[in-house]
């Protein structure tokens, strides 16, 4: 994929330097202005209902106006050529050579701007090998730890397309130079929390599965959705004593889910009401491979990321961490500690671009949920067992 991408700039660059700066700017120019304005515009003049049709008729609209306004641009460019040089654009005139040669910097600028929004766009594509090849670019990565974050543009041009589309970010953690975590803070915060943390297993789904949970007010306890999808008997394992625990609150969405445990005593937890700032460290807490164990971490960044439920269904919007810490299977459901006791993240995954990270749902995020569940006692289901 790099060497793809190298060649195209390569190209770029030839192509730039054989039409000049001035050509090159009015086509960047002409094609990025009207890929926003009309996105922008369009669906305001289309009377069209149907969602899906109306964002698949505006995105194909946009991006041909963008590439007709670019056309457009190259002829008026070509026609400022022969009023400034009085010459036509074969001719090799002095002014011609030099403004020919400065040609080749918007060239590879909009090329790279091409390239960056692409790579967001394939990114998204349920074509794992070309997503993951293009993300895994090192022109990609570097674009993206050094351009300002695409979503902040591409976005906006997302929710003009189909302005009830939830907003996209692209979500990648960075990778730091050291994991300078405070050793003091890790071990507060496991100190106030490891008496509230459990594990669930369940049987079910043709195997045995485990995850992490952890008190969240009194008789419940909060986890992952994934972690008791399709289970019929969540058990929960609490200071040697088995519970059987009864799912009243369960989002295959959001990925959360709280279940209620009678008798079961311990400290809860409170969530964190607030964003908690990058760079804080934090003790992870849980049950990987079965086993308890802290993990230090840091908060490296937050951010509202775009995907799928648990079941790869659907588009949902989630506020979550990236946590720089290790993550392992049965770490999903387990808390994210800050040195006061207060939870400030649910782990749910592992990042599979850097090793050593995972992400974790924003607690603020998740009151109005476990609000919900506090008052909540009916049994729900659990939905349907994850393949894989």
């Amino acid at each position: 994929m790099d060497i793809i991408i190298v060649v195209l700039l390569l190209l770029a660059v030839v192509a730039s330097v054989r039409i000049g700066l001035l050509t090159q700017m009015f086509v960047v120019v002409g094609f990025f202005g009207a890929l926003f304005f009309c996105g922008w515009l369009f669906p305001h003049l289309l009377p069209i209902h149907d969602r899906t049709l109306r964002t698949i008729v505006n995105a194909n609209l946009v991006l041909v106006a963008a590439i007709y306004a670019a056309l457009r641009s190259f002829d008026l460019a070509q026609n400022i050529h022969w009023s400034f040089y009085g010459a036509k654009p074969g001719d090799r005139n002095i002014p011609r050579v030099v403004e020919a040669g400065f040609g080749a910097l918007p060239g590879i600028i909009g090329s790279l701007l091409t390239i960056w929004l692409l790579a967001v766009m394939v990114g998204r594509l349920p074509f794992a090998g070309l997503s993951n090849s293009v993300n895994d670019a090192r022109v990609v990565q570097v674009l993206t730890n050094v351009l300002p974050p695409v979503p902040a543009v591409f976005a906006e041009f997302n929710r003009q397309v189909d302005p009830n589309a939830q907003p996209y970010v692209f979500s990648r953690p960075r990778p730091q130079a050291s994991f300078a975590y405070s050793a003091t803070d890790v071990q507060l915060a496991a100190a106030q929390a490891a008496a509230s943390v459990i594990r669930i297993t369940s049987f079910s789904c043709g195997g045995l599965t485990t995850g992490s949970g952890f008190l969240v007010a009194p008789n419940l306890v909060a986890t992952n959705a994934h972690v008791i999808a399709g289970a019929k008997r969540p058990i929960i394992k609490y200071n040697n004593t088995s519970y059987e625990g009864v799912p009243v609150l369960f989002d295959p969405s959001l990925d959360f889910a709280v279940m209620r445990v009678q008798n079961l005593n311990g400290r809860p937890l409170a969530l964190a009401h607030d964003s908690v700032a990058i760079d804080t460290s934090v003790a992870v807490l849980g049950y990987p491979d079965g086993n308890y164990a802290v993990s230090p971490g840091l908060i490296r960044d937050e951010a509202s990321v775009f995907g799928r439920n648990i079941y790869d269904l659907g588009h949902i919007g989630r506020d979550i961490y990236a946590v720089q810490t290790s993550v392992k299977p049965g770490s999903s459901g387990g808390p994210v500690v800050l040195p006061d006791g207060r939870v400030a993240g649910i782990i749910f995954s592992k990042s599979n671009a850097l090793p050593d990270y995972g992400f974790a749902l924003v607690s603020s995020h998740l009151v109005g949920e476990l609000r919900r569940a506090e008052t909540a006692y009916r049994r729900v289901s659990t939905g349907a067992c994850i393949a894989g």
